[in-house]
């Protein structure tokens, strides 16, 4: 939090699953990346615990992080990073990456206050949460880049796309491609992981 000059934080590949209160006084930060980058794609538990051979039990005791962010460690998309309350007040952000959301609508209400946003990267959103999300993007106007992790059909409800967008990325089973797709006059890139849809 003393770190008031700060324009980028990089904690991608760490073992952070939630940033501390005190983030909300770097005012001046512009880049947020967290999250596992394993060829394009975020690390889940599962293979966590396969690898260095954790029961999900040994896994929770020894990280130490069930217990504040049991949403996260159990989620099967585990590999984001969860903002704190207050992250609406980093107006100078433009790029914000691996952020988990399926805690609570606080976290995605917060970020579709970020208006100046131009890169944004989510995972996390999934029955519950989908119409808020849905809600916040279509507030973000200034977004160029956006990377979703979803469950089936959960952004079919985004009534306003950001009409600057050029790339989109699409992870999880759509069954079929959201309509809102067709609006984006200004898109070059369109990325699809694995996923279902019958369009493709």
């Amino acid at each position: 939090g003393n770190l008031r000059q700060l324009e980028t934080l990089d904690i991608r590949g760490t073992s952070i699953v939630m940033l501390p209160q005190t983030i909300i006084k770097l005012q001046k930060l512009q880049h947020l990346h967290a999250g596992f980058p394993t060829k394009g794609n975020y690390l889940c538990t599962r293979h966590v615990l396969h690898t260095y051979g954790f029961n999900q039990l040994d896994a929770c005791t020894s990280l130490c992080c069930c217990a504040a962010t049991p949403c996260v460690m159990m989620d099967k998309d585990y590999g984001g990073v969860v903002l704190p309350g207050g992250t609406k007040k980093l107006k100078s952000l433009h790029t914000v990456r691996g952020v988990h959301v399926s805690c609570g609508d606080v976290v995605i209400q917060e970020i579709g206050r970020l208006t100046g946003l131009r890169k944004l990267g989510v995972m996390g959103i999934n029955e519950k949460n989908n119409v808020k999300f849905c809600s916040a993007i279509s507030n973000l106007s200034r977004l160029e880049s956006l990377s979703v992790q979803s469950d089936k059909g959960c952004l079919d409800d985004i009534s306003s796309p950001p009409k600057n967008l050029r790339s989109l990325k699409l992870e999880g089973r759509l069954g079929v491609l959201p309509v809102w797709i067709k609006k984006l006059q200004n898109l070059v890139k369109l990325k699809l992981s694995f996923t279902t849809s019958s369009q493709v």
